[in-house]
């Protein structure tokens, strides 16, 4: 994703932030404190708490992300966006059943924190929980619990805070935890494909909703939270008809028959040339003996352009890892590939070991869009 950068690696998975992620940070520091007169020891305890609730948001993403690996299924990084985490995974899980793990794990690794902060609870009486209990809850209306340690507060509220992630995860409002959990079960009966619509429709309704209480409330959170709701369903729901539709063509069907060969020796500014027609975005790369060397997508050719270094042959910028295809395999390994991968274009094969096309990003992703345009789904 364009604007985040890694932080760590973790299980093999990386964790990246977003740029906006501390904009908000600082800016609800700042607002928080401006609004309530803070001083500057508060207003950096409000600092930490995001960021440990940030930390909590990471620790539910791998849950996710663990649950899927069990399942055979990879998750290319674990993003810090403002309003959440997001763990992307490379496809969904096959089996409705798995699905629903992957999207329960979330909650219960926040339920799982909040009964190990409950433990705590067990050092006081009955009659001192229950004041906790509800001084946490109805914070404002109770002021028994600065009679505790700082650590006591601190325990207390980490316990309500995980609840309420694992409580605000399961509203079925796809594509949150809940409305995945939903897409899982209504899968069984009606398969996947319909099973995202009716998910989708009601994660966009509920969206509506939330968006009308943040204007009604003049709460900006729950307006943000609803329109990311709201076209974040959409685009889950584009990308499982897409997922679906591919799933039922052959590679051959997609890819082009006709395509420029660029050489080793060749010039950068010579497939310039070639790219500014329009035609072609990515390129293949032989040797002088018609043999595949690699590839030569189009972000290397803009890297020369920006250095301005187009006299330099094409050796210097292809890349030399080739994903091969056999024209009759199904399209969605090539999918898989390209959406993973920087080669921009594949070569494809005959069961013979022919070189017979080259399936482009540019143009898969274009026929596909023509295609989805132009077909019923139900």
């Amino acid at each position: 994703m364009t604007g985040a950068f890694r932080i760590a690696r973790v299980f093999g998975i990386p964790v990246r932030v977003h740029w906006s992620f501390f904009v908000l940070v600082l800016g609800y520091v700042l607002y928080a404190g401006y609004d309530t007169d803070w001083d500057k020891m508060a207003m950096m305890w409000s600092g930490i708490f995001v960021l440990v609730l940030f930390f909590l948001v990471v620790l539910h993403e791998f849950g996710h992300a663990l649950t899927a690996r069990r399942y055979g299924v990879t998750t290319r990084d674990i993003i810090l966006l403002p309003i959440g985490g997001v763990a992307r995974l490379d496809h969904l899980p096959e089996k409705p059943a798995h699905e629903f793990w992957v999207a329960i794990a979330g909650p219960l690794v926040n339920v799982a924190i909040a009964a190990l902060f409950s433990l705590y609870l067990f050092n006081f009486t009955p009659e001192q929980r229950w004041e906790i209990v509800n001084g946490v809850v109805f914070s404002n209306g109770n002021y028994f619990l600065y009679e505790y340690s700082d650590l006591d507060r601190f325990i207390f509220f980490m316990a309500w805070l995980n609840v309420i992630l694992a409580t605000f995860n399961l509203i079925p409002a796809f594509p949150m935890d809940g409305g995945r959990i939903l897409r899982a079960l209504l899968s069984i009966g009606l398969g996947r494909l319909r099973a995202t619509m009716v998910a989708a429709r009601i994660g966009q309704a509920l969206a509506l909703g939330m968006i009308a209480l943040g204007v009604w409330q003049t709460n900006p959170m729950y307006a943000l939270i609803g329109l990311f709701i709201l076209f974040t369903a959409e685009n889950e729901y584009r990308s499982v008809r897409m997922e679906h539709l591919v799933g039922q063509l052959k590679v051959d069907q997609l890819m082009r028959g006709n395509f420029s060969r660029v050489y080793l020796t060749d010039s950068m500014s010579t497939v310039m040339e070639i790219h500014r027609l329009g035609l072609e975005k990515n390129f293949l790369v032989f040797d002088e003996w018609q043999n595949l060397m690699g590839v030569l997508p189009e972000f290397r050719l803009k890297e020369a352009h920006k250095k301005n270094d187009l006299q330099t042959p094409v050796s210097k910028y292809m890349l030399p890892d080739i994903h091969p295809l056999v024209s009759a395999e199904n399209l969605r390994q090539a999918f898989g590939i390209l959406q993973t991968s920087d080669a921009g274009a594949l070569p494809v094969y005959n069961p013979w070991n022919r070189l017979v096309g080259v399936l482009d990003e540019y143009h898969f992703s274009q026929d596909l869009k023509k295609r989805m345009r132009g077909r019923k789904w139900f």
